[in-house]
């Protein structure tokens, strides 16, 4: 099983090459990913510092994979095209696809060169992966799977196709993609200017539920959002192994995580133990294993038919739709037939099954101006109570 990771600049790769010539890596177990601004969705490396990184790597001889996993209009495509012509591509052990054009641009015109076919992002069943793997036949050095995969769907997929197969180990989790920019026009001028060159950063809140702290990044490729918690399954390497996965990917591009490059190593080589590290202490976000050990896409189900958050016409007034702590909470009146009056004692049940009974003191319109009632449709603000959450249900008392 290879150790698959990447390199931004001259100072990680040699750093790579340093770990290679003091024994704390097989050169034959790894690959360092590479890639351009206008080729990677998330590279910053112009076209210059990658030939100069190229170049640099003839002494040092690491196994170098081109990465191309822009999806674009076809303008930029043509563009693209043309930087790819421009490469050494001799240079490099194989290079890695996401779009069908950039993979058929690449099979008809660069036919000697392997291709690592990214399919994160879709291809979940097994006859899509072995149509790909047949298309490709010979030239096919790897197929990228999606985190998506549960454990029992790698263990088939690793035992009956004849490709070898790559999962992301640690790392981020892209939730959403977007061609547009969306963080820009937020920020000012000079910084929409130096777009092109450097990507922005920022971390968005979910104005649909409580989770906030998503990490964004906006480039010239568009807007990307990545799940709160990152993908970890660094306690299953030896199992991943078992199964027969070709290579694991640890993406250590974001948030300093290059630091534990050495530390991960140690463990791919069982030189450490998983209880002996700290890297999940160290991480600033919480880590998951996502669907490694079971697909639970359908757990949501239970909650949708919860009862307890279902409305129930009996002195039915509306529902809690906001919450903001030691503040006040937000409600909508549902019913077409009561009103929600100043004075009356009203039954909350919460998504939980909690009941909490409160007399109402204060109604506050949106304007920030006191009412007297509120009707159907209407949104009004009440005073904070402990315990009291989103989806709440909201019941007059009789």
């Amino acid at each position: 099983m290879k150790f698959i990771t990447y390199a931004e600049n001259k100072i990680q790769l040699e750093k790579l090459a340093s770990l290679v010539s003091a024994g704390k890596v097989n050169r034959d177990d790894l690959e360092v990913i590479v890639g351009t601004r206008t080729l990677s969705r998330y590279s910053e490396m112009g076209l210059e510092e990658l030939l100069e990184l190229v170049t640099l790597n003839q002494s040092l001889k690491l196994p170098l994979v081109l990465e191309w996993d822009v999806l674009q209009q076809e303008n930029l495509f043509l563009k693209n095209k043309e930087t790819i012509s421009r490469l050494p591509l001799h240079e490099f052990k194989a290079i890695r696809v996401q779009d069908p054009g950039a993979l058929n641009t690449i099979v008809e015109t660069y036919p000697w060169l392997k291709v690592q076919l990214i399919l994160e992002n879709g291809n979940h069943n097994f006859q899509g992966l072995s149509r790909w793997s047949s298309f490709l036949g010979a030239q096919l050095d790897r197929l990228v799977l999606s985190n998506e995969l549960s454990r029992e769907h790698l263990s088939r997929y690793a035992g009956e196709l004849s490709s070898g197969l790559e999962v992301l180990a640690f790392g981020r989790i892209l939730l959403f993609y977007s061609p547009r920019l969306l963080l820009s026009p937020l920020k000012k001028e000079e910084i929409q200017k130096s777009l092109q060159d450097k990507n922005i950063e920022a971390f968005g809140t979910s104005e649909e539920s409580p989770h906030a702290g998503f990490p964004l990044i906006e480039n010239a490729h568009g807007t990307f959002m990545f799940n709160v918690k990152d993908l970890y399954l660094l306690d299953h390497l030896e199992e991943l192994k078992a199964l027969n996965i070709a290579a694991v990917r640890f993406d250590l591009r974001f948030d300093e995580s290059f630091n534990h490059l050495e530390t991960m190593l140690d463990l791919y080589y069982g030189r450490v133990s998983h209880a002996d590290i700290n890297i999940k202490n160290a991480h600033p976000r919480p880590m998951i294993k996502g669907f490694y050990n079971i697909n639970k896409t359908d757990v949501l189900f239970t909650k949708l038919k919860n009862k307890r958050i279902q409305r129930q016409d009996d002195n039915y007034i509306g529902e809690i739709v906001d919450v903001e702590r030691d503040q006040q909470m937000a409600l909508v009146v549902k019913s077409k037939h009561l009103k929600l009056n100043l004075g009356q004692e009203v039954q909350l049940v919460t998504p939980e099954g909690k009941v909490k009974n409160v007399n109402i003191n204060t109604i506050i319109d949106t304007s920030r101006l006191e009412k007297q009632s509120a009707a159907t449709n209407e949104i009004v603000l009440l005073p904070f109570l402990s315990g009291v959450v989103a989806k709440t249900q909201v019941y007059l008392v009789q």
